[in-house]
């Protein structure tokens, strides 16, 4: 909880008399018992109503099942697949591709999502994928363009870790007003783990099981298209008659909408910092993945199966780890350090990350290599995932999901396209330990502008520009 000396980030949202009795000694004491504020009631209703809270993010939180488990698995199975048939070197371009693919799929959406009933979107989107993961199966059935369609594969990945969970956040951040987020956020994220767990889960030990059956890895795809379609079916359905579909039904081109976007975070100083060091600070962490997956790659070579059960088994690993901070401390560190703090750890850990991952790479072993890779995916996992989620919750309505593109996807994808260069210095002077160390650097970096978000955040939350639309998700009481 927040200390009698700390500001609380959420005050502003939840203002009581008596605090500005406080802070203004010449107001009468009797104002501290005025009756509750309409803007408290949100509060209010986010205390009382725990269960049923619980049930109206339940089909949120069972499509982020399904997706995280369609995600999971495929980028396993699909960063496998391509470093045993073209080598680690090929993630020097993969990764690339993959921040440029998810720009690309962003700036089409960028334009739609904030404007048009997104329930309408998230079908198309979930059938558009469904399809395109069709073809490319076939293609690696038919063995015909087999590297290629293997990296469209992983490809697609990221647009089910990051686009699709995007989409299906801001239908979250439609249902819930910031009282009840704050509250339900941490559950939702929370149940995400039992399909990401299932997905790797399946990826690690579906080896064991197939290999003897001589049933090709590349087989697991085939569930990729049934949980697209899946979700894009289901969740539209159960949530038609909930306001989490409502876009503000103004219509703007591209220009228009990243204009939106950019004036926000222009406009709220805080926020232009917070993007620099996310930029920063995710240049690092895909920088850091790469060194991961080349150094393991290096020492099992070209099979694909201890590639898979390798990722699959330390990546579980490090999720059991993550559900248990989640359940157990991840909200007692957001309430102790506030938002603006929560998100300085993962700089920190960025740069130790790099550090341990550039002696493991020197040393060839893998033991020190999943060290490395655990220091920095545990608190991008637990903490620093709900703290941006619930930082996002603080913007307005029609504009939020606009600028999640910036502050949330932008910076992973960026940090995918710089990570290949800087993968490529280790490729061209035979140094793969000079990566991650490059890696631990850029988070340096990133260290200060965090700083500055911690010392500029609470009098960022006055700016007119954070002020939220109202839609039906107060209780009045009057």
């Amino acid at each position: 909880m927040v200390s009698d000396g700390d500001v609380d980030p959420w005050d502003f949202l939840a203002a009581r008399k008596s605090e500005v009795s406080a802070r203004e000694p010449a107001v009468s004491e009797a104002i501290a018992q005025e009756p509750i504020l309409p803007r408290e009631r949100g509060e209010i209703r986010a205390e009382m109503a725990g269960p049923t809270l619980k049930r109206r993010a339940w089909p949120l939180a069972a499509a982020l099942i399904a997706v995280s488990f369609a995600g999971f698995l495929t980028e396993v199975v699909g960063a496998s697949q391509m470093i045993a048939l073209a080598g680690p070197s090929s993630l020097i371009y993969m990764y690339p591709l993959g921040g440029i693919g998810l720009i690309a799929v962003a700036l089409l959406q960028f334009r739609f999502v904030d404007h048009r009933a997104r329930l309408p979107m998230l079908r198309a989107v979930g059938f558009g994928y469904a399809a395109v993961f069709i073809v490319a199966i076939v293609f690696i059935s038919l063995s015909v363009w087999e590297v290629a369609a293997t990296g469209a594969i992983w490809l697609l990945a990221d647009q089910l870790n990051f686009l699709v969970p995007l989409l299906v956040w801001s239908l979250a951040g439609d249902e819930f007003n910031v009282a009840e987020g704050r509250k339900i956020f941490g559950w939702i994220v929370a149940w995400t783990y039992l399909g990401q767990l299932a997905g790797l889960a399946v990826s690690a030990f579906a080896p064991l099981a197939m290999d003897p059956l001589g049933i090709p890895l590349w087989a697991l795809l085939a569930l990729d298209p049934i949980v697209c379609v899946f979700v894009a079916l289901w969740l539209p359905r159960r949530l038609r008659h909930t306001a989490a579909a409502k876009g503000t039904a103004k219509d703007e081109n591209l220009r228009e909408s990243l204009a939106g976007a950019w004036e926000f975070i222009n406009g709220v100083k805080v926020w232009r910092t917070l993007l620099i060091a996310s930029l920063i600070t995710f240049a690092s962490t895909m920088t850091a993945h790469l060194a991961f997956l080349s150094g393991v790659g290096t020492i099992l070579g070209s099979d694909a199966s201890a590639l898979q059960v390798l990722i699959g088994s330390v990546t579980f690993g490090v999720f059991i780890l993550c559900w248990l901070i989640q359940k157990l401390a991840a909200r007692r560190v957001q309430d102790r350090l506030g938002i603006p703090g929560t998100l300085l750890i993962l700089p920190i850990a960025a740069v130790l990350a790099g550090l341990v991952l550039a002696v493991g790479s020197a040393m060839g072993s893998i033991a020190v290599l999943v060290v490395g890779i655990a220091l920095v995916r545990i608190p991008r996992w637990t903490v620093d995932e709900n703290t941006r989620r619930a930082a996002l919750a603080l913007v307005p309505d029609e504009r939020r999901a606009r600028v999640s593109f910036f502050v949330d996807l932008g910076p992973i994808a960026l940090g995918l396209i710089i990570a290949g260069p800087i993968g490529l210095i280790g490729v061209v002077f035979g140094v793969a330990w000079v990566v991650p160390l490059i890696a631990a650097v850029i988070a340096a970096f990133a260290i200060r502008p965090s700083i500055s978000v911690i010392r500029g955040w609470d009098d960022s939350l006055m700016n007119w520009r954070l002020r939220r639309r109202k839609q039906n998700r107060t209780l009045d009481f009057s």
